[in-house]
């Protein structure tokens, strides 16, 4: 299966597996506990991006940052 990327390129998909023990350790865990931890990354994703583009654009204004940190987040939808 190949998808298109923003370049209208295609691509393969990466699928990456967990470890039988990390799948364990998942299952036993409630949905909410998953999303609690599919939260943090997503925020800390977001933090770590907002940093790199800050030290890479020092001249941007909070609002253009904050723009290209959502539309890169959203893969270009937002």
């Amino acid at each position: 299966m190949t998808l298109p990327n923003q370049t209208g390129r295609t691509r393969t998909p990466h699928v990456e597996t967990l470890d039988e023990e990390m799948a364990q350790v998942f299952a036993n865990m409630t949905g909410a506990e998953r999303l609690a931890i599919a939260a943090g990354m997503f925020r800390s994703a977001r933090r770590m991006l907002s940093s790199h583009l800050r030290s890479e654009h020092p001249d941007w204004t909070p609002e253009r940052l904050q723009n290209e940190v959502v539309r890169r987040l959203s893969h270009g939808t937002g």
